[in-house]
């Protein structure tokens, strides 16, 4: 089947997502765990992936621990949108994602995210860090 260069999704493991992020990544250092990861391709080979991790703070949302790609704008913007997708196809309310504050935001602006409040903390490190998130559905209380 010939892709014409199209970027298009596939499913990838915790263990392949961590090997092309290694690959790709300066100082990668690879997750141990995730609620799940995606990828795209182009031509049958892997140009991008993103894991997807437990949120720290809600039990009920999520947040892109690792993303990368070597696809583009478009690539990066396929991955958030599909990673939101499946959040929500999972149930969870919410995904969270965080970018440095000198990187474009227009791929997570094009699939549907916004600027949340900024990231508490007044240290150097924290201080160049934008938070974004997509609320996926109203929030639904299930345990007591």
């Amino acid at each position: 089947m010939n892709q014409d260069n199209a970027i298009y999704l596939v499913p990838v493991s915790l263990r392949e997502a961590n090997e092309f992020l290694e690959q790709h990544s300066r100082q990668y250092r690879p997750m141990h765990g995730c609620k799940f990861s995606v990828g795209c391709a182009m031509d049958g080979e892997l140009v991008g992936a993103a894991i997807v991790g437990r949120c720290r703070d809600d039990a009920q949302a999520v947040q892109i621990d690792r993303i990368y790609t070597t696809g583009g704008r478009a690539a990066y913007g396929m991955l958030y949108g599909a990673a939101a997708r499946a959040a929500q196809a999972l149930g969870y309310w919410r995904i969270i994602a965080f970018l440095r504050s000198d990187r474009p935001d227009s791929a997570l602006r094009a699939a549907g995210w916004a600027r949340a409040d900024p990231v508490e903390g007044s240290g150097t490190r924290l201080s160049n860090i934008l938070r974004y998130e997509r609320r996926l559905m109203a929030r639904r209380r299930w345990r007591e």
